[in-house]
């Protein structure tokens, strides 16, 4: 997968075919996402064109919040690590900056996708909105973009199964946050095809956990959407280190999300101890390397304990949660 960063008036990227392209911010790659590149992947396979993903970085809704939001789904890495498994050819990364929150629907259309890359067919869900003030629609477009010889599709978004029998509804990032943040876990991963994940580097934290018998790898989370505060049961992956026999074995794991009222009661992160299955001693050292943590099962609400050796007890009995869920659940 070829990756292009681009900013408005900048220089037009080689590429060497047409493409046939899915647009939009994918945060989240949810299965509405994966029906809507799967359905520009096949066009392009059916008429020998390149398959393109056209999406923004910063997210718009970042953009207008000064970067100070917390609502992501997935970070960068993560995001190209998906689309990269789908199939796509090309990855165009535009700059969400001013130049192009004030570029109207039709120069869109015309110099960037047009022009600048050659899009010659370009699918979006049916409430994809684009170009000043969201006026652009693909209803309201198509004829415009006709005459430059792009044909715009839209592709119907539903899910294709009621939930708890409510009915048919647009798979939508913002349904899946919200179930989230309602401690939903069950049926916002449903909706996403997989469990949900957080993703980071392991920072150098305070080893509070260490010394209490329970070390953890330590991630910042700040940018990442917020579930329930508290701990979690969940797996483990290190996905950039192939030295490591581990790399690409899932981790049987115990997490929790919170400020560590009990010893400090500082910023929101995420912290996760390696449960030890089979008795192996288990000694991995993850400071500094990139981890994927999927949360499996809420266990129970953050809370501030009297001592550290009420904490210490407390998480032990999570620890023996999370180790017969593990048993019980093969990784």
């Amino acid at each position: 997968m070829k990756i292009i960063k681009w900013k408005f008036g900048g220089i037009a990227p080689k590429i060497d075919k047409n493409i046939s392209i899915a647009i939009g911010n994918f945060d989240g790659i949810h299965q509405g996402h994966v029906k809507l590149l799967e359905t520009a992947k096949l066009n392009a396979l059916e008429n020998n064109l390149a398959f393109g993903v056209v999406t923004f970085d910063p997210h718009p809704r970042d953009f207008f919040s000064s970067g100070n939001s917390s609502f992501k789904l997935l970070d960068a890495l993560e995001k190209e690590n998906l689309l990269r498994e789908i199939g796509v050819n090309y990855l165009i990364i535009i700059e969400f900056n001013e130049e192009l929150k004030n570029c109207s629907a039709n120069d869109f259309l015309s110099k960037i996708l047009n022009e600048t890359f050659k899009v010659t067919k370009m699918f979006a869900g049916s409430n994809f909105r684009f170009g000043k003030n969201r006026e652009g629609t693909i209803e309201g477009n198509r004829n415009f973009a006709s005459k430059l010889g792009l044909e715009i599709i839209a592709v119907d978004l539903k899910q294709t199964h009621s939930i708890k029998g409510k009915e048919l509804e647009i798979i939508s990032s913002q349904t899946i946050r919200k179930l989230i943040q309602d401690g939903q876990l069950n049926i916002a991963n449903s909706l996403l095809g997989r469990n949900w994940c957080i993703t980071g580097v392991v920072e150098q934290g305070k080893q509070q956990g260490r010394e209490i018998g329970f070390p953890t790898a330590n991630l910042d989370i700040k940018k990442f959407l917020k579930p329930p505060l508290g701990v979690y049961v969940t797996r483990l992956k290190i996905t950039d280190q192939k030295e490591l026999e581990t790399s690409n074995d899932w981790l049987p794991s115990i997490s929790n999300i919170g400020t560590r009222p009990t010893v400090s009661g500082d910023s929101i992160n995420l912290e996760t101890h390696v449960i030890d299955l089979n008795n192996e001693n288990l000694d991995i050292n993850l400071y500094g390397k990139r981890i994927k943590v999927e949360l499996l099962e809420f266990l129970r609400s953050e809370t501030k304990f009297n001592s550290l050796s009420d904490l210490k007890k407390q998480i032990e009995l999570d620890t023996k949660m999370a180790y017969d869920f593990h048993k019980l659940n093969s990784l």
